[in-house]
């Protein structure tokens, strides 16, 4: 499967690394807020992204007592992921809240609307 605009997947694969069952690093914020920035998505889009692509199909990966660490191949994330414009759709929870920080994390080194 191929999605019309290679950005999708790019911004994909640096979302996702906030959903893997290891400790986020601040070289991973880094290269997230690189890879936002080189995909041009306004900081509307990148959240849409994050909340109603990415969040649903991956969260699950934080509940499992053995959830994927060493990330997921560029196949899998395009047959399991789509791309979803409708508005964001506000998460609750533990999971929830830890993405919640991380993008915080992320967003502290992209410009201000991305907060």
């Amino acid at each position: 499967m191929q999605i019309a605009d290679p950005n999708r997947l790019k911004i994909w694969q640096a979302l996702s690394e906030l959903f893997l069952d290891t400790e986020v690093e601040d070289a991973t914020f880094a290269r997230i807020a690189r890879v936002v920035l080189e995909t041009g998505y306004s900081a509307q889009e990148v959240r849409n992204i994050l909340w109603n692509e990415v969040f649903p199909v991956l969260e699950a990966n934080l509940r499992s007592m053995a959830g994927e660490w060493a990330g997921w191949p560029d196949e899998w994330l395009l047959e399991h992921l789509c791309v979803c414009e409708r508005p964001i759709n506000r998460r609750r929870g533990a999971i929830a809240a830890e993405i919640r920080r991380c993008w915080e994390q992320v967003a502290k080194m992209l410009p201000p609307e991305y907060a």
